[in-house]
């Protein structure tokens, strides 16, 4: 049975965004666990433009990049999670991101066609308290991304003032948000 991929794209470990992605897990009916992006090594983008003419990144096989597409091609729906950084994603998330590319070539060149569009949802962790364009540079990133692995953002929880580690755990707004999010998506 295909279940929902749930994975915290924070560099820190046991920060708000892994505490975000953890309450998702524990409120789907048997998921019980999200993935760290950090325990899994992806190499940035280079540039090398190789995957426009085979649609086939270059260093396919020699990361962990590949093995999480693929996870994701398997999952009935997607949850991120994420600190913001400058703005955006941290570089890590980005880097996986940018790997993505050779996805979207492939799908430009026919190489592949569109799949079944899948629920996505996103939690980003931001620890400024205000600032009107504070998610804009990533929530469009974020769909473009979802799109090339057929995925449509459904539902985002916008989190302000978060910062410091236990910020969210002790945050009855923000775990609300949370568990509201993971009720709408209905898994």
């Amino acid at each position: 049975m295909r279940r929902p991929v749930v994975m915290s794209l924070s560099p820190r470990g046991g920060g708000n965004s892994d505490q975000a992605a953890d309450l998702f897990a524990r409120c789907l009916h048997g998921e019980s666990h999200a993935l760290r992006l950090r325990d899994h090594h992806v190499a940035p983008c280079t540039g090398c433009g190789a995957c426009a003419a085979a649609g086939v990144c270059r260093m396919s096989g020699e990361d962990a990049a590949d093995d999480l597409f693929m996870r994701l091609d398997q999952a009935s729906g997607l949850v991120l999670t994420a600190p913001v950084y400058f703005y955006h994603l941290p570089s890590q998330a980005k880097a996986w991101i940018d790997r993505a590319q050779s996805r979207y070539l492939a799908r430009q060149a026919g190489l592949t066609a569109v799949g079944a569009v899948r629920p996505a949802y996103a939690v980003i962790v931001a620890g400024r308290p205000r600032g009107e364009k504070l998610f804009e540079g990533i929530l469009p990133t974020l769909r473009y991304f979802l799109d090339v692995l057929d995925f449509r953002l459904e539902g985002t929880a916008l989190l302000r003032g978060i910062d410091e580690a236990g910020d969210f755990s002790g945050c009855h707004e923000a775990m609300q948000a949370v568990r509201d999010l993971a009720g709408r998506s209905g898994w």
